[in-house]
């Protein structure tokens, strides 16, 4: 299978399988809560008392205001716990006790901010060189990523790939950056062209972004941002409210001016695009918008796209036929064996 100039397919699998710094990755959904509860243990034991404790504590709390133990809840995916969440918070008929649906919504804004502690502890804003060997391997035309976390643009950066300050990334025109004192400044972002620049578009939000306001969309903030000396982010300050869109089935926000372009902007993209790399994203049934998204980009196609899907399961390959249909795919069941098959796989010793 030739590979010309194809969309790169960001999900979670790819995160979880990435080479970064230190011995853990993000985790996968299915794990992520039951993680999260292990990792804030250790933090704990530890004598740790920082923000992402914090965090953990009031999560917690909020959940038992809600209904909710975390012991009841740490096996559910992390998808489950946030439709729970998003339905019982805005549908009022569901509701038994007046002020329930605020008891709700706090706890799904601290499950967001829990998500991004957790990633941040996870290695979730590191460069990944299998991400390198990917990128420098097929010349991607765009890539869309259903991820939170900053992997994927920490590896742009390092390859000189990504225009950060471009409406379709940034959002606002202004960023919040946190100070060497510790308060928070905005910082005014210049637009900027980039010859050669790969498109990245983030369908799901991102840890770094904040809701800026319903006028406003989101903006960066809690992150130093790159500079010709430091081409990376810095997360120090994890937003007080997250711009993320829980893997929730609606997906309502997407309705929304600034997501609802960046949809757009996926669905032009995944339609030029003359084949696709779709890696660890496992087209989960309860992921009904994304299946609309994909099967919208090849409807009027005559021939089959080409597609390689990069996952160790198998079944995962009977998804992507049974919901896109006009698909041709091959499979891999690592990044190592796809680039090994390209003749982009380098090892360093």
């Amino acid at each position: 299978m030739k590979i010309h100039s194809p969309v790169i397919v960001l999900g979670a699998g790819a995160s979880y399988a990435s080479k970064v710094p230190g011995n853990r990755t993000p985790p996968l959904d299915k794990n992520f809560l039951r993680e999260a509860g292990e990792l804030f243990a250790r933090k704990h034991s530890r004598g740790g008392n920082g923000p992402s404790i914090v965090v953990w504590k009031r999560f917690k709390q909020q959940l038992r205001r809600a209904g909710l133990r975390y012991d009841e809840v740490k096996e559910w995916r992390l998808e489950q716990l946030s439709t729970f969440l998003e339905a019982r918070s805005k549908l009022n008929g569901l509701q038994l006790n007046q002020g329930r649906p605020q008891e709700f919504r706090e706890a799904l804004d601290l499950l967001k901010q829990l998500v991004a502690h957790v990633l941040l502890a996870s290695g979730g804003q590191e460069v990944c060189t299998l991400h390198q060997m990917l990128i420098k391997s097929v010349n991607p035309r765009s890539v869309v990523s259903f991820n939170y976390d900053l992997i994927v643009e920490q590896t742009m950066l390092s390859l000189g790939l990504l225009n950060w300050k471009v409406e379709a990334y940034r959002g606002a025109k202004f960023a919040m950056v946190p100070t060497n004192s510790g308060s928070t400044r905005e910082y005014e972002l210049p637009s900027s062209r980039m010859s050669g620049a790969v498109p990245l578009i983030k369908l799901h939000g991102s840890i770094h972004w904040e809701e800026a306001g319903s006028e406003k969309g989101f903006c960066l903030s809690g992150a130093k941002l790159p500079s010709d000396t430091h081409n990376k982010f810095d997360l120090v300050r994890v937003p007080n409210k997250p711009f993320l869109i829980p893997p929730i089935a609606s997906k309502i926000d997407i309705q929304k001016g600034p997501l609802r372009e960046r949809w757009n902007l996926a669905l032009h993209q995944l339609h030029k695009a003359k084949s696709w790399i779709i890696w660890g994203y496992s087209f989960p049934d309860t992921d009904t918008i994304s299946h609309v998204l994909f099967r919208t980009a090849l409807a009027r196609n005559r021939k089959k796209k080409p597609i390689v899907v990069v996952n160790p399961d198998d079944k995962v390959v009977d998804n992507v036929q049974r919901i896109c249909n006009k698909v041709s795919v091959k499979h891999f069941i690592s990044m190592e064996c796809f680039l090994h098959d390209v003749g982009g796989l380098v090892n360093k010793s």
